[in-house]
């Protein structure tokens, strides 16, 4: 049972992940039309540290659950 919760915790990191993943698909489709303005590349930026920190969190919280459930 506690495994499948650090599995449902590491599913919902990469749900969280989702938007972030969106944001920068958009940054770059800007990018190519309007130019490479800063704004743009911020926003590119801002969504790759947002997807790669909510997939950590939730890879993180599993690898707990899961570290958790062997010492029990």
């Amino acid at each position: 049972m506690s495994k499948q919760v650090g599995n449902i915790l590491y599913v919902i990191g990469i749900v969280l992940a989702i938007p972030f993943v969106i944001l920068i698909g958009a940054s770059i489709m800007r990018m190519f039309s309007e130019g490479m303005e800063p704004k743009y590349v911020s926003s590119a930026f801002l969504g790759l540290f947002g997807a790669a920190f909510s997939y950590a969190v939730g890879y993180l919280l599993r690898h707990m659950v899961y570290e958790y459930v062997d010492r029990t």
